[in-house]
């Protein structure tokens, strides 16, 4: 039997939707500052898809309010492995992002490693959050990641910030889509 969808459900989507939409917008604002040339498409662009989300997010919110209640604090996937995962890949952007720039000399490489490392903190999401979404998630970032750092590492100096940045985006952007169309 499946189990039914209550209020602890819904608040989880919203944040988890919000988090989404969120850092997609920051991946997508620094993919459009590396972009040489009028941007002002590409912000709009930005904008438009950051509000249609949240617009979105706010919508649904609204129509649940008539679920059932269930899921209180202790049910909530946010917890203690949550913050372990959260904490492990700050600790990880930042060591990584002194050794790029202090040591190799490679700061043009570190948005690839911060989106690689955001793609890892999304693994054990998988079992916290009871959903393979997060699982294709991680897989998804870390190939963008990679790719950013083979087309830059082939001398393809654009693709070290508007791989990440574009490419991040569309995929945290695509997650909260895909978990608000299967609520």
């Amino acid at each position: 039997m499946e189990e039914q969808f209550t209020k602890g459900h819904l608040v989880t989507l919203m944040i988890s939707s919000l988090i989404a939409t969120g850092f997609g917008a920051g991946w997508w604002f620094s993919g459009t500052a590396a972009v040489n040339g009028p941007k002002t498409v590409l912000v709009v662009l930005g904008i438009v898809v950051v509000v249609a989300l949240v617009a979105w997010i706010v919508a649904l919110g609204r129509r649940g309010a008539d679920l059932p209640a269930g899921g209180g604090r202790g049910d909530s996937p946010f917890g203690k492995q949550y913050g372990i995962s959260v904490l492990l890949m700050v600790v990880g952007i930042f060591a990584g992002a002194r050794v790029l720039s202090g040591v190799f000399d490679l700061p043009q490489a570190v948005p690839a490693w911060v989106l690689l490392l955001v793609g890892l903190h999304f693994l054990p999401f998988s079992r916290l959050f009871g959903t393979r979404r997060f699982l294709v998630l991680a897989i998804l970032l870390c190939v963008v990641a990679v790719a950013a750092a083979v087309l830059g590492a082939a001398g393809q100096e654009w693709a070290w910030r508007t791989v990440p940045g574009f490419g991040g985006a569309v995929v945290l952007w695509g997650t909260a889509v895909a978990g608000l169309r299967s609520r």
